[in-house]
């Protein structure tokens, strides 16, 4: 929330931020700006005060739909500067000098989000001798940190992200239904990417839909040629983002065509049961880390390895029980079991929930996962389709 990143600048004594757009979007501008749709500008705040947004006059209308303060280019003596200046990195750092004294910035500055490393190690070395200090770290990404609680429009816009997801992994099911002998991934993977497209929304990375061994392997994109094989089971983790807003949401379900093996069916069961542990146990003021220590005892009692027991472990329970999902497909909180890891869950957080059991040599994965929102009594779930086995 952007009241949450003023208290973080007042807590570390920062007096400015600033987010540099040169071409790349990056999802902390993003933020700041209400998703403002142009290629090159500053978002600026100054602690206590709202951001705004500094735009080239090319853009100007852009900048301005976005409903926050936009301040022109040249009304900080931009053109002079650059055509004083001697190179590149001596004409930003006049000009941030500029920005920051006009907009009464008071403490040092931090830099945000993607920009031209070489380009602003320098700027950061010109600004210090010029008087104004520049946070190097070590120090938290500070808008990554405000970023992790949301607005309510924010779970809005994710919400209706997974209306769609939900869509598309419902024609998933619907193709599975009618699986043949000659039905492949690739099929499927096919069928993904156009329905992501239809609805509005945009395939970031490849959708992971793996089978057999590689559903036993997280990660596993799948391969295209392989044959869908009755009895073994699919794994389908589907994360897009909208098109418009940029928030993304995060599903996660295990399918089966044919038969059910009875082991298959056990591992699935235990999955389940650790994901309704965590989903019915996680609230506001818990950390994080203790949710994912839940779920490491429940799989170690019933016999399975963990990154617990076992860190080096391909078999078993091979991964964090979820993540924060947000304008980045990973945000905060964090659920790892690192001693440094100090994320409390609370309201507001946008997360997954998603425990997953792995055994590639025996041709088996399951995964089962929902995005959730934290409320005051517990978590609420963005997610709605069923989790069985059988598409």
């Amino acid at each position: 929330m952007l009241q949450d990143l003023d208290h973080l600048m007042k807590a570390r004594g920062i007096g400015a931020v600033i987010i540099p757009m040169h071409e790349a979007m990056h999802a902390s501008f993003r933020w700041l700006t209400r998703g403002a749709k142009v290629t090159r500008g500053y978002v600026v705040k100054a602690a206590g005060r709202d951001p705004f947004l500094i735009a080239y006059p090319m853009e100007r209308e852009e900048a301005a739909a976005t409903g926050i303060a936009v301040r022109g280019i040249h009304e900080f003596e931009y053109e002079q500067i650059f055509r004083e200046a001697n190179d590149p990195i001596a004409a930003y750092a006049a000009f941030f000098g500029v920005v920051l004294r006009e907009n009464g910035a008071k403490g040092p500055v931090a830099f945000f989000g993607n920009a031209p490393l070489h380009l602003y190690l320098g700027i950061a070395e010109l600004l210090v001798r010029n008087g104004h200090p520049v946070v190097r770290g070590p120090v938290d990404d500070l808008i990554q940190l405000a970023r992790k609680r949301k607005e309510a429009w924010e779970i809005e816009a994710i919400r209706a992200t997974g209306e769609r997801t939900e869509r598309v992994v419902e024609e998933v099911r619907t193709m599975l239904r009618s699986w043949h002998a000659d039905l492949r991934i690739g099929d499927l993977k096919e069928l993904v990417t156009r329905e992501i497209t239809r609805h509005g929304l945009i395939e970031d990375h490849e959708t992971i839909v793996s089978h057999g061994r590689d559903a036993g392997i997280p990660h596993s994109r799948g391969d295209a040629g392989q044959r869908i094989r009755p009895s073994v089971p699919i794994v389908i983790d589907i994360f897009p983002a909208d098109r418009s807003t940029g928030y993304f949401f995060d599903l996660t379900r295990t399918f089966c065509v044919g038969p059910i093996p009875d082991e298959l069916r056990l591992i699935h069961a235990d999955v389940l049961a650790a994901y309704r542990l965590a989903r019915d146990g996680m609230r506001p003021g818990l950390a994080a880390a203790a949710s994912q220590a839940l779920v490491c005892d429940f799989f170690e009692r019933k016999g399975y390895a963990t990154t617990r027991s076992n860190p080096l472990t391909t078999d078993g329970y091979v991964h964090s029980l979820g993540h924060g999902v947000g304008l980045d497909i990973h945000e905060k909180p964090s659920f790892s079991l690192n001693p440094s890891n100090d994320d409390t869950i609370e309201e507001g957080d946008v997360l997954t929930i998603e425990p997953g059991l792995y055994f590639p040599e025996r041709e088996i994965g399951v995964r089962i996962e929902d995005t959730f929102v934290v409320r005051a009594d517990g978590v609420e779930s963005l997610s709605v389709s069923r989790r069985d086995l059988e598409p």
